[in-house]
């Protein structure tokens, strides 16, 4: 039987801070014909990857689609809707997308400290990036897009910018469970990862390490700011390790080093949403402390971990080991993000719109 053709119309693929792509890429490749187009390079790419086409021109893409003849097209953040709905809809393809917690987080309705920030920052690139996604959040109601994938905290943000709720399927952050799963031992040491951008916060993360000289701390920080973190790091005497990128498949056993992930997060604005690392740490038998700015991160965390108001609360929980049942809850916990699990929601949604695109094809060729 012919599989069933899927475009995917991406930015900055094989980016090692987006292994989330990866991971979906991977656990659908088999069942499906994958082309891969990015339209940015990546300024830190993993070497592990796919095949793809670096292609930055609409007509470019487009020869590329007469060739492959792609059933859907899919895509990920609700910012990419601005070039791939015009590019679907114009060529009468049906089009998927996976939205994550940047996008949809910015459409949270802002408090007053908020407001004011926003309008101060009004023409920034960051809140210009914000007006686009909300410019473009109508085609999420285009008859030709077949669903908007959104963690389940999402929901309430993207139905009151206008998407309908049956437009909308509640899915979990995309965590390849199997690689990660593993009950033996863990080691001592306390881990961070993650890209090096302010709303990380990872300056919390030195001060508890400077708090805990006989600790090892690891952080697996991701380019961007990492300078900055590094010079504060030795200004404090050089608490935490700062490690460069590691391979996605090579986490695991860094995972495994550590008894404690202290995911590190700025409270003042409270845009870090549901990191894939936790769940990823859970799955290895890491205990997970996440700062507690949201309510939704209860949801997320479960009982497999704990919610903290400051950092300084920090250092009394991961100076004892990881209670037996946070770490039990956790494996379980992380399982509600296996991939394998839940990629249905997706590729039911593909497979409709082939089996839909094979029918016209055979009513066009026996008339």
């Amino acid at each position: 039987m012919k599989k069933a053709s899927v475009l995917y119309i991406i930015r900055g693929y094989p980016q090692i801070s987006q292994t989330y792509i990866k991971t979906e890429l991977e656990a659908v490749c088999d069942d499906y014909d994958v082309t891969i187009v990015s339209r940015k390079p990546s300024n830190v790419p993993y070497n592990n990857h796919l095949p793809y086409h670096h292609l930055t021109e609409q007509d470019a893409i487009k020869d590329l689609i007469a060739q492959v003849k792609p059933d859907v097209i899919h895509t990920h953040y609700l910012n990419q809707l601005e070039f791939v709905a015009p590019l679907a809809t114009e060529l009468g393809i049906p089009f998927t997308v996976r939205s994550h917690s940047y996008d949809t987080l910015a459409l949270r309705p802002k408090p007053w400290r908020g407001r004011i920030r926003q309008f101060l920052e009004r023409n920034t690139p960051q809140f210009q990036k914000v007006a686009k996604i909300k410019e473009n959040l109508h085609w999420a109601n285009h008859e030709l897009c077949l669903g908007v994938l959104a963690f389940p905290f999402a929901r309430p943000y993207l139905e009151q910018q206008g998407i309908r709720a049956n437009q909308i399927i509640d899915c979990y952050p995309v965590v390849n469970y199997a690689l990660f799963y593993d009950r033996s031992p863990n080691g001592n040491a306390i881990m961070n990862t993650g890209a090096a951008i302010p709303k990380k916060k990872m300056e919390d993360y030195i001060q508890l390490a400077s708090c805990l000289p006989d600790r090892e701390f690891n952080l697996y920080a991701l380019g961007y700011e990492v300078q900055t973190l590094k010079t504060l790091n030795q200004a404090k005497g050089n608490p935490v390790n700062i490690i460069l990128p590691v391979e996605p498949n090579e986490m695991p056993p860094e995972y495994k080093k550590h008894q404690w992930l202290v995911y590190t997060a700025a409270f003042d604005l409270a845009t870090v949403g549901w990191p894939m690392a936790i769940a990823e740490a859970q799955a290895a038998g890491v205990g997970v402390c996440m700062p507690n700015i949201r309510p939704d991160l209860q949801e997320y965390v479960g009982n497999g971990g704990f919610l903290y108001d400051s950092i300084e609360q920090v250092q009394a929980i991961v100076t004892q080991p990881v209670p037996t049942e946070i770490r039990e809850a956790g494996f379980l916990q992380a399982k509600k993000s296996d991939i394998q699990d839940h990629k249905h929601l997706l590729t039911d949604l593909w497979d409709r719109a082939a089996m839909k695109s094979s029918a016209v094809e055979d009513l066009t060729r026996y008339r």
